[in-house]
């Protein structure tokens, strides 16, 4: 989904727009996965997905989460 079809989504479900969006880029190590820390080589390489989480504040004392996995 795209960012406007997240943000109509949002609105449909919880009756308001989103006050907060945050995107968090996806990559991949194509080598050295859990080793950088201990000082060798690594090889990450962004990817072309995301994961988006969109928020506003709720009259209610509760935070909900809701998965959108299409």
């Amino acid at each position: 989904m795209d960012l406007d079809e997240l943000k109509d989504e949002f609105e449909q479900r919880f009756n308001c727009s989103p006050k907060y969006i945050v995107r968090c880029p996806g990559r991949v190590n194509l080598i050295g996965e859990h080793i950088d820390y201990s000082g060798y080589g690594v090889l990450p390489m962004a990817i072309n997905a995301s994961t988006y989480i969109l928020a506003s504040n709720h009259e209610a004392d509760e935070i909900v989460f809701q998965n959108i996995n299409k």
